[in-house]
């Protein structure tokens, strides 16, 4: 298994800007120097007055020269917003600053506000998001591009540099239905199961991804999965730790709209189907259930919610790095992904 850390995540507004780009930076220092191999970053906009979210390219080209030799990845990056020539080329970039080592994590994106403030309609998010990933996929590949859609409109174009990955960084797409699950092979590498999926949905979905990949004559190689994760010496202690934060983050999930599932549930609740938290023994314990039931080969994990103590986030880091990671290892065959 391959283990990795999101650590731009939604902040508290009034925390002074500088403190939550040090938290940032701390986070990928200590994950980088304790087994870990990749950091993410999200992607939200107009999340203030009560929110702030550093924006994701800037974020992983910083992390590139902090820690070089991990992969950068978007988890994820709202693509219907913008355009495929502009991501194209950044994503480049960003492939080039990361040694090829880049996941490109793309969703379609669900808060009316983002939409609205963008002049774009919301309902045509996902044939925006098919399109953009066509051109994207062409540009990073081929020279004299040309492409006549619906949306977007090239004729003989060229992007330089292009991708150190042929024919380009994986894609990895965030579906919340298992609809959207069975034709996420139809436009992307692979299906990230997001830490707002429950096992039960999991349950559900994978199934259900694995005959669309079979379909597309595509092997399962195993399992992108983001979860939450928050340890201590004792599950006692970590479960206080993160318990109103944690509610409180789901709470907010429920009012912006966020599809698939209820999120306005209790702690007990969101734990049993989502949350991995305690001590090291049983964090294995959980992190190989995973692997067992689902597959799980790439697993990333949001450490920080909003009013949490940030040493906190850094300290689960430290103790998932040292303790878990190289015994998961250990009993886990060599990553097939990505």
């Amino acid at each position: 298994m391959r283990f990795g850390v999101l650590v731009s995540t939604p902040y508290p507004a009034d925390l002074d800007p500088v403190q939550v780009y040090r938290h940032i930076s701390a986070q990928a220092e200590v994950a980088s120097s304790r087994n870990f191999e990749a950091l993410f970053v999200a992607q939200h906009y107009l999340i203030g007055p009560h929110a702030a979210m550093l924006q994701p390219f800037p974020t992983l080209a910083y992390l590139a020269a902090q820690a070089p030799g991990l992969y950068l990845g978007t988890s994820i990056f709202l693509l219907p917003l913008h355009h495929p020539v502009e991501v194209a080329e950044q994503t480049a970039t960003l492939d080039l600053l990361s040694g090829g080592k880049l996941l490109f994590g793309v969703g379609q994106g669900y808060r009316d506000v983002e939409f609205q403030s963008f002049g774009l309609d919301r309902r045509l998010r996902r044939p925006r998001l098919v399109e953009a990933l066509q051109v994207i996929r062409k540009l990073w590949a081929e020279d004299d591009v040309i492409f006549h859609g619906r949306f977007f409109d090239l004729d003989e174009v060229s992007i330089a540099p292009t991708p150190l990955q042929r024919p380009g960084p994986p894609i990895l797409l965030g579906a919340d239905t298992v609809s959207s699950v069975s034709r996420a092979p139809e436009i992307a590498d692979h299906w990230i199961a997001s830490r707002r999926h429950s096992k039960t949905f999991l349950r559900q979905a994978l199934p259900a991804y694995k005959v669309a990949l079979e379909r597309r004559e595509r092997e399962f190689k195993g399992l992108f999965i983001f979860r939450d994760l928050c340890m201590a010496p004792s599950a006692r202690e970590a479960e206080a730790r993160i318990t109103e934060a944690y509610e409180r983050m789901y709470q907010l999930y429920q009012r912006w709209g966020q599809p698939g599932e209820r999120y306005d549930l209790s702690f007990d609740e969101l734990k049993r189907e989502r949350l991995i938290v305690g001590g090291p023994d049983e964090v294995i314990d959980q992190v190989m259930a995973y692997h067992r039931e689902f597959g799980a080969e790439f697993m990333w994990f949001t450490a920080y919610w909003p009013g949490m103590e940030p040493q906190w986030t850094l300290e689960t880091i430290q103790m998932f790095g040292e303790r878990v990671i190289p015994e998961v290892k250990r009993i886990t065959p060599l990553c097939p992904l990505p």
